[in-house]
C-alpha cells in the first residue's frame, strides 16, 4: 500500500525459486481476492503447470491446504551430486516447492507457510506465520519467530522468541494473552521468550533449526 502511494503506479508480485527460474506464478495488483490482501502469489505463468497436493501425492480441493508443486521447462535439471535431494523433490513427477499454500475462490494461490515450519500439535497443523503475525501486532514486538518443540503430551508445543523496541518490562503472560485474541487455543503459543536477537541467515531468514535446537529440552 505504502509504495502504491509513494510510486503512484501498480506493484505486480512474481514468485519462484532459485530451482524454478525466472518465477512460476504472478499476483496481479487489484486481482479479486478472498482472503483479502494476503500473503498471494496469485497464478501460474504460461509456462508452468501448478498443483497442490497432499502427501500421498493427491491434488487437493480448492481451498485446502497442500504442497505447491510445479512443472514447466524451468525447472531445474537438478541439485548437484545429491540424488538425495532430487529424489525428494521431484515426488509424483512434480518439482516440490516446500511451501504450503491454497487456491482460494477466486483462483488465486495464497501462501500459507513453509512445510517445514508448520507446527503439528495434539493433530492440528498451526502456521508458524499466523502465529508471529499475531505477536507483530503486539506495540512492543519488532520480530517474532514461531516454532514447534517436543511435548510430552501435544507431540509438539508452539512456543516463539520475540525482540522487543524497548527493553521495557513485559511479562510473558501478556504476550500470550494478546495471541488469544486472534488465535485459536491450539495455535496460541505456550511459551513466548523475549531474546536480543534472532539467528539469521545470510538472506535475511530466521534460522529457526538453531532455535528448535536451542528450545529442544523446554517441556522435557
Amino acid at each position: 500500500v505504502r509504495l502504491r502511494e509513494v510510486f503512484k503506479c501498480p506493484f505486480h508480485l512474481g514468485s519462484g525459486q532459485t530451482e524454478f527460474t525466472p518465477m512460476a506464478c504472478a499476483y496481479f495488483d487489484g486481482s479479486p481476492t478472498e482472503h483479502g490482501a494476503g500473503n498471494y502469489w496469485g497464478v501460474p505463468n504460461i509456462s508452468t503447470d501448478q498443483a497442490l497436493i497432499d502427501d500421498q501425492g493427491n491434488e487437493v480441493a480448492q481451498g485446502e491446504i497442500g504442497e505447491i508443486c510445479w512443472r514447466g521447462p524451468q525447472v531445474m535439471t537438478g541439485y548437484l551430486k545429491n540424488p538425495e535431494a532430487n529424489a525428494e523433490a521431484r515426488q509424483f513427477g512434480w518439482h516440490h516447492s516446500g511451501d504450503l499454500g491454497l487456491i482460494d475462490s477466486k483462483g488465486q494461490s495464497l501462501f500459507v507457510d513453509r512445510k517445514k515450519d508448520t507446527i503439528k500439535t495434539g493433530g492440528e497443523n498451526v502456521s508458524s506465520m499466523q502465529v508471529e503475525q499475531a505477536l507483530l501486532s503486539h506495540p512492543a514486538v519488532i520480530q517474532a519467530a514461531a516454532f514447534g518443540v517436543p511435548h510430552p503430551r501435544w507431540s509438539e508445543a508452539v512456543v516463539a522468541c520475540v525482540v522487543l523496541s524497548s527493553d521495557e518490562d513485559i511479562s510473558e503472560e501478556s504476550f500470550i494473552a494478546h495471541c488469544k485474541q486472534s488465535l485459536a487455543g491450539f495455535e496460541t503459543p505456550k511459551r513466548v521468550m523475549v531474546v536480543v536477537n534472532l539467528p539469521m541467515t545470510g538472506t535475511s531468514k530466521v534460522r529457526k533449526v538453531e532455535l528448535r535446537e536451542q528450545y529442544d529440552k523446554l517441556f522435557a
